[in-house]
């Protein structure tokens, strides 16, 4: 037998065994359970782009929409609007399997939403701060989809958690913001 018949074996059998090894690797590396994560070790690049980690698209999949509602109230605070949805989900169509850059607002509300909802009674400085900016956001998200009425010149935020489509189980009111004007302060 020629060396390079020999060479030509040793390839056509170790290639395949490489590539099963790293595909197994890398399939086992997802697993949930964190002692699999020293596979990762193997991948010297530091990058993970041998052995990448997929783990980060569902860790915790969101399991409610969140929804911010807002009502519009008198001066003394004593007549009110009814609550109204400050943004409606469109129903999904195929193509938004594909393409649906509106998704990013829906993704923008959960993520305020969750900084608003996590380690309520921190005291922590920067947790305080990013709550600030959240409720700021929120507050001007509302505010530019207001439309004035002179009758009501205060407006109050409520989030509220359901789960999608399900309507067997009640939501969940998690917060109220205070009352603010309708037109923002100079």
């Amino acid at each position: 037998m020629s060396l390079a018949k020999t060479g030509r074996n040793v390839l056509g059998v170790a290639v395949p065994a490489l590539f099963a090894g790293w595909f197994v690797t890398t399939v086992l590396s997802q697993h949930p359970d964190r002692g699999y994560d020293k596979l990762r070790s193997l991948d010297k690049t530091g990058t993970g782009i041998l052995i990448p980690n997929w783990r980060f698209f569902a860790p915790v999949p969101a399991m409610d929409d969140q929804h911010f509602l807002y009502r519009l109230a008198n001066e003394d605070r004593t007549e009110h609007t009814p609550w109204r949805a400050v943004n409606e989900i469109p129903p999904r169509k195929t193509i938004h399997a594909f393409w649906f850059p509106g998704r990013r607002e829906d993704k923008a509300i959960f993520d305020v939403a969750s900084t608003l909802m996590s380690n309520a009674a921190s005291m922590n400085p920067l947790t305080i701060e990013a709550k600030q900016a959240a409720y700021d956001l929120i507050s001007h998200f509302v505010r530019s989809r207001i439309t004035p009425d002179p009758d009501y010149p205060l407006f109050q935020v409520m989030l509220v958690r359901y789960p999608g489509y399900d309507h067997s189980e009640d939501p969940k009111y998690d917060m109220v913001f205070e009352y603010q004007q309708v037109e923002e302060p100079a």
